[in-house]
């Protein structure tokens, strides 16, 4: 998960924040096994459930709280993922 969670955290283009998802599948120290556990995080930590409220700070706090429960990616990695989803519900 360490390996994954560097991947997460090196992305630092917030003005393409659409561009990160692809930032991590496409890069080129992510092992085929990641991918599949980044998709699989990133489309249930961007479920509808947990987003759809007024106010997206409730929806970041939920995709959060999801992803510190049922990973081990680093705080800022998670961070990553929230703030990118976030973009996409805006």
């Amino acid at each position: 998960m360490s390996n994954l969670s560097q991947i997460i955290e090196n992305f630092s283009d917030w003005t393409k924040p659409w561009s990160f998802y692809k930032f991590v599948i496409n890069n080129q120290d992510i092992g085929e096994i990641e991918k599949i556990l980044f998709s699989k995080l990133y489309a249930e930590a961007s479920k509808f459930e947990l987003w759809n409220f007024p106010d997206l700070i409730v929806g970041a706090e939920n995709s959060k709280t999801y992803l510190e429960n049922n990973t081990d990616l680093s705080t800022k990695a998670i961070r990553q993922i929230v703030n990118a989803i976030a973009y996409e519900w805006k």
